[in-house]
């Protein structure tokens, strides 16, 4: 196995990783003598506004109250 240098950024290149795959860092040993990477799947995208107010108008669930009850109801 070759040997790897970190840059002044903190990164690695290693040839067997693929450009925007996210993997987990393992530190093991209180000096970081060995570090294991664990390949995870990517971060789910963040809803936009239109998106969420569209997925709870689909939704069959339904407020039973309005929102000045609730707010009476938590105080």
């Amino acid at each position: 196995m070759n040997a790897v240098k970190v840059d002044s950024a903190r990164r690695v290149r290693l040839p067997a990783l693929k450009p925007g795959d996210y993997y987990e860092p393992e530190i093991q040993g209180s000096a970081a003598e060995q570090v294991t990477l664990r390949r995870i799947p990517a971060p789910r995208r963040q809803w936009t506004k239109d998106e969420a107010l569209k997925a709870l108008n689909k939704s069959r669930l339904r407020f039973s109250k309005g929102w000045e009850d609730l707010k009476e109801e938590t105080r």
